[in-house]
């Protein structure tokens, strides 16, 4: 008991170091210090990943499950650490070509609404929209850099059923999407790590989980990205991700 105190005290610490407050005791008892135990004390102080990138994995983890307030409350504990709004807004567009167009406009809505509680105002740039043939070439170019060698395989491939819609995919998902501001591909990486996590995508996990590792990822935080997404979409999306990050990391 003394061991899971000491779990409770510590979660509540990096709770309150997110400037998130504890769960309502109305809503069942116990849950509270559950939530700090497990979330907090457990996931959040593990060590091998950054509070910064834990954070990302936790926005786009919620984002893909569409956990609207939990969004909320973690879109103004990602500002508490010092990401910035149109980082934070980047991981729902990014997440969008996942989780769908929609995912973004709800999750969007959600982090507009905890800056407006924190006093601040939704970021907006000015962005230049490039031509498709542009688009093109840099999707296939960030495609090399993110995949090298098996960049054109399985549905990627030229003559696969999939190529009308991948040829989309490719322009606005790596073309524009990958090659916004606010995130770099690291980071992005780690977005993507999570809502295929999240989303139990078993085929991109294993193309994307090798590819994190040529964006600068570790082993380790491949891993701990993974498992940060645990209290957040399920521990058996989680669980199941890490036997394909073993498997895929393996070789």
């Amino acid at each position: 008991m003394a061991e899971r105190e000491a779990l409770r005290r510590q979660g509540g610490v990096v709770r309150a170091r997110l400037g998130l407050p504890p769960v309502s005791e109305d809503l069942a008892p116990g849950l509270s210090a559950l939530v700090d135990e497990v979330a907090f004390g457990r996931l959040w102080s593990r060590p091998g990943l950054s509070i910064e990138l834990r954070m990302l994995a936790t926005l786009a983890a919620l984002t893909s499950r569409q956990y609207l307030p939990q969004l909320e409350a973690y879109a103004g504990a990602a500002r508490e650490i010092g990401l910035t709004a149109r980082g934070i807004q980047e991981v729902m567009i990014h997440c969008a070509i996942y989780a769908g167009l929609p995912s973004a406009e709800n999750s969007l809505a959600a982090v507009a609404r905890a800056l407006r509680a924190r006093g601040e105002e939704t970021p907006e740039d000015d962005l230049s929209p490039l031509a498709l043939e542009v688009l093109e070439q840099l999707g296939f170019e960030t495609m090399d850099e993110l995949h090298r060698d098996r960049a054109a395989g399985g549905y990627a491939a030229a003559d696969s059923a999939a190529a009308a819609l991948y040829a989309t995919a490719r322009q606005y998902g790596y073309g524009e999407i990958w090659n916004r501001p606010g995130l770099d591909y690291r980071q992005r990486m780690v977005c993507s790590i999570a809502s295929f996590t999240a989303l139990e995508l078993e085929s991109q996990q294993r193309k994307f989980f090798r590819s994190a590792l040529n964006v600068g990822l570790t082993r380790e935080e491949i891993l701990e990205t993974i498992n940060q997404t645990g209290p957040y979409s399920g521990f058996p999306p989680a669980l199941n991700a890490l036997v394909v990050a073993e498997s895929v990391l393996a070789t």
